[in-house]
């Protein structure tokens, strides 16, 4: 019974971010990535000042990440020329795993590793998808749990460019 139980409370741990979709306002500063792309080099935030940034938390097995990809690249598309980069953090899965994924997904963004899970816990994600929009001085301004709605996304990001 205690084993159903831990299986119970871990899957809705993982799966809390897929219940319901909302987007909140804030206004506190980004914390700093510590994630690697697939060639092995960091990736910073800091790097990316002066560009509106998109983080989005992810996972394999999470439908609903892989369902809202295809949004998130045309939002991608459109803004990129204007100052828009979009982030995407595979929460703790394997190179091989998230190579593979984005071979099936051919999205424009990259896909990053976050393999021992310090910018997940930096910006509290427990369960996925989860998105972080960041202004151009690095201010963490919506968070958006659950699958982003992409016209919600594009004024949001229009807003801020």
């Amino acid at each position: 019974m205690k084993r159903f139980l831990m299986v119970g409370l871990l899957t809705a741990a993982l799966l809390a971010g897929c219940q319901q979709r909302k987007a909140a306002e804030t206004d506190a500063p980004a914390p700093e990535l510590a994630v690697l792309d697939l060639d092995g080099r960091a990736v910073k935030l800091a790097d990316r000042r002066g560009s509106v940034v998109l983080i989005n938390f992810w996972m394999t097995g999470c439908g609903p990440c892989l369902a809202e990809m295809p949004a998130l690249d045309s939002v991608h598309q459109a803004y990129k020329d204007r100052g828009f980069a979009l982030l995407a953090v595979n929460m703790g899965q394997d190179q091989d795993t998230i190579v593979n994924a984005g071979r099936r997904l051919a999205v424009s963004f990259p896909l990053l590793s976050d393999r021992l899970m310090i910018t997940t816990k930096a910006y509290q994600v427990v369960g996925v998808p989860v998105s972080v929009l960041i202004d151009r001085d690095g201010v963490l301004r919506h968070r958006f749990t659950g699958p982003v709605d992409r016209d919600e996304l594009a004024r949001r990001v229009a807003a801020l460019l």
